[in-house]
């Protein structure tokens, strides 16, 4: 399905005509007031035109050079955007980097070596009050006496996790690594409100920030036994006298193989789901341990079910992950490998897929892609950074079909903003931006469900678009901030996300080329940049004639003016159904 109709569909003119009204005298001409349904008719692009149906690499050329365009295209899908300055030291810098070298630096090992912890808040003691972090990370839950402090600590705790992982996600030497990490909690998805401990959130994210494209199969492994899953998913009430099947359930038809296979065959039946459910028992989280190791998964031999069983090929085995330190025939996680490698490789390759090139994976040309990743996954031994190496690099990726083919998450839509007019936050105005998230319907650490967020077109509806209209226009160009929503928990007010001084945006706009040029190549130029497709001339008319004729002597303006005049221009642009996508 065409994406700019749909977005169309659903009302992108409402959002113009909910921020109709701003505060200063550029408002009633400078931001149209909802573009009208025609100008945003682009002829749709056919996936039949793709002309790459493998890894091959992507060599720039005349026709689609390696530019703003293209550039950014790898930002967003790698990470939240890239800034001007990024895309020109790509471009024009002393060393002119390649397509190849830039996905190289953004997939450096070194970048998985660095956790982070939330900072203390200002008004914290030295540490040995519960309620307070960094406490929080190593106090077991046995030290509090009262359940509704306990809960009011842990809500607060979560909210400084949210907040933490938010300013991450903006700082450009790592945002490929958060950009996985959206993706692998939305894979192994766990909800913070069943979890319940932010202990083992925060030790799940951090397990992920080291490991983003490292070893699948040891992923799978690790997160199998990891305190935050085994609470989820009820690994902690899986013993032999009573076996619970919920991971090994969703162990399968989510996080490895999916139901069926790419040929429409099951890929388990319920004996496999009942013989992994057995295989598991004995893992448990010891509440009581000692601090620093908070919550740790432990392995109690009692509770764990050593009969044989059968599982995918007829023979009967004792099974255990290798972790635990049993003596067993094999261990669960290598049997599953073995078994189903085939079924592994196309169901974690076509996720990879949905996420970075395109949500619909039933044409010919992305099943062959998705093939080709499979086995190189399968010969890599199960390592993803030669996967997404190869994906980001192809040709396939950077084809114009790709660009633009996807919509734009909430935390894409809102970390992008920030991105392109360069606005750093800390922990407490992220706060709020957390807050500007959940209006979008995306709430992090507690996807909808144990399938996570479905993604693609369920990020936008009659509500949500509009909503993402007013954000762009209280930002760039109305009240130039968004407002502080929240607190911290910890008597911390959460801050407003303000748009930076004059002159910040006039050192931003003059590293536009056209800056001094003229003003229909700078409303171009700009809406290159703020797009993933380029606006169609009809609507840069269209935009053009919501501004004062006098603007378009734009060589003339003082630089105080031509700001207003871009902002102006930006919060119409991002009207635009091009803006929504990614």
């Amino acid at each position: 399905m065409d994406r700019r109709l749909f977005l169309k569909s659903l009302g992108v003119t409402a959002a113009g005509a909910a921020i109709s009204e701003a505060s200063d005298s550029f408002a009633t001409t400078h931001v149209a007031s909802g573009i009208p349904s025609e100008h945003l008719r682009q002829p749709s692009r056919s996936r039949e035109t793709i002309a790459s149906s493998d890894l091959s690499p992507w060599n720039p050329s005349t026709t689609q050079p390696w530019d703003v365009h293209t550039i950014n295209h790898l930002y967003r899908r790698a990470g939240f955007g890239a800034t001007l300055g990024e895309i020109y030291a790509i471009t024009r810098g002393i060393v002119v980097q390649t397509p190849s070298q830039v996905v190289d630096n953004l997939l450096r090992d070194s970048l998985l070596l660095q956790p982070t912890v939330p900072p203390i808040p200002g008004n914290a003691d030295d540490g040995k009050t519960p309620s307070l972090p960094p406490a929080w990370l190593r106090v077991p839950p046995y030290v509090y006496n009262d359940p509704i402090k306990i809960q009011t600590d842990y809500a607060n705790a979560n909210m400084k996790i949210r907040s933490h992982w938010t300013v991450q996600m903006n700082q450009p030497e790592v945002m490929l690594r958060e950009k996985l990490v959206l993706f692998w909690m939305n894979h192994f998805v766990v909800e913070a409100k069943k979890v319940y401990y932010p202990q083992s959130m925060y030790s799940l994210l951090t397990y992920f920030r080291q490991n983003a494209w490292g070893n699948f199969k040891k992923m799978v492994s690790d997160v199998t036994i990891s305190p935050a899953m085994l609470i989820y998913l009820d690994g902690v009430l899986n013993a032999g006298s009573a076996p619970n099947e919920n991971y090994a359930r969703e162990l399968q038809e989510l996080f490895t193989m999916g139901v069926v296979d790419k040929n429409g065959n099951p890929n388990y039946t319920q004996d496999d789901v009942e013989g992994i459910a057995h295989a598991l028992t004995g893992w448990t989280v010891d509440a009581q341990a000692p601090p620093p190791d908070v919550l740790p998964s432990k392995y109690e031999v009692t509770r764990h079910d050593s009969s044989f069983q059968k599982i995918y090929d007829g023979v009967k085995r004792q099974y255990n992950l290798t972790a635990s330190g049993a003596s067993m025939d094999m261990d669960l996680i290598d049997h599953i490998f073995d078994q189903r490698g085939d079924q592994i490789a196309w169901y974690i390759c076509s996720k990879l897929y949905q996420y970075f090139v395109y949500h619909d994976v039933s044409g010919d040309s992305e099943k062959a892609v998705i093939g080709a990743m499979a086995d190189l996954f399968k010969s890599s031994n199960w390592e993803l950074k030669p996967v997404l190496s190869a994906l980001l690099k192809s040709a396939h990726f950077f084809d114009e079909a790709n660009i633009g083919a996807e919509i734009k998450s909430p935390y894409d839509h809102l970390i992008g903003l920030l991105r392109t007019f360069e606005i750093p936050i800390n922990e407490l105005s992220a706060g709020s931006l957390y807050f500007y998230a959940v209006g979008g319907s995306q709430i992090l650490l507690d996807p909808p469900n144990v399938k996570g967020w479905p993604g693609y077109h369920s990020w936008i509806s009659t509500t949500t678009l509009p909503y993402r209209g007013i954000i762009e226009t209280l930002l760039v160009f109305s009240n130039k901030s968004l407002p502080a929503v929240g607190t911290d928990g910890y008597g911390n007010a959460h801050l407003p996300i303000n748009l930076p001084q004059e002159a910040d945006l006039v050192k931003w706009g003059k590293q536009f080329d056209n800056y001094s040029g003229t003003f229909d190549d700078m409303l171009s130029e700009l809406g290159t940049y703020l797009c993933a497709h380029t606006p169609s001339a009809t609507a840069l008319k269209y935009i053009k004639g919501q501004f004062p004729p006098q603007t378009y002597e734009w060589n003339l303006l003082d630089d105080s003016t031509k700001v207003k005049a871009l902002l102006g221009m930006a919060t119409a642009l991002m009207l635009l159904a091009d803006y929504q996508l990614c």
